[in-house]
């Protein structure tokens, strides 16, 4: 789990590191870790959504939002 700070700005980061043949990190030798960032992956976390399209999408993907559904059966 991840946790976001409301209106904060984030750069998900992707680390490459190679492992030896037992599956152990030698990060003391210079580039067995490597570290790639993608811009086009920069996001601002928010509270509420002015989309009402993403609304809906984010309200069918989540397994505790059955209240919000339309065709939730009571």
């Amino acid at each position: 789990m991840v946790v976001l700070q409301s209106l904060h700005k984030y750069q998900p980061r992707l680390h490459v590191v190679e492992v030896n043949e037992d599956g152990t990190e030698d990060t003391s030798q210079p580039g067995r870790v490597q570290t790639f960032t993608f811009p086009e992956t920069q996001f601002i976390a928010v509270t509420a959504y002015q989309n009402t399209d993403i609304t809906q999408l984010k309200i069918d993907h989540n397994p505790f939002a059955k209240g919000f559904r339309d065709n939730y059966d009571t």
